[in-house]
């Protein structure tokens, strides 16, 4: 069998998505650009929000309003339920993880020339 063939080091390839400031503007407006969907066009009063259409009449109050802004608040968003079923959630995965049979596999090779491990059951 011939010996394997040694390859050229990997050149980098740059940044994709403009790079830090591309990755940024996606981790941080992306949400913001969510919820402001979320509250500009609902089922209460359509899309966009009347107020936002006539902003010679917009008022803080009246866009809560017709948006369907919850009574409480930014804690209205929350729910102690929804929290807790998430961790619950969170913790049963990390209980079956210790406690599901599985074999150790490694990787393939990474270009530093180290293998990562993974559990497979």
């Amino acid at each position: 069998m011939p010996a394997k063939a040694k390859t050229a080091p990997h050149a980098e390839h740059g940044y994709e998505f403009f790079g830090p400031p591309g990755a940024f503007a996606i981790s941080f407006g992306l949400p913001l650009l969510v919820y402001f969907f979320a509250f500009a066009c609902n089922d209460i009063s359509g899309c966009p929000a009347p107020s936002i259409l006539s902003p010679r009449t917009l008022s803080l109050n009246q866009l809560k309003l017709e948006v369907g802004w919850p009574q409480d608040g930014i804690w209205g968003l929350a729910s102690w339920k929804a929290t807790g079923a998430v961790l619950a959630y969170y913790l049963l995965s990390l209980i079956l993880y210790r406690v599901l049979p599985a074999t150790e596999v490694e990787g393939t090779e990474l270009s530093c020339g180290g293998r990562l491990k993974y559990r497979f059951n």
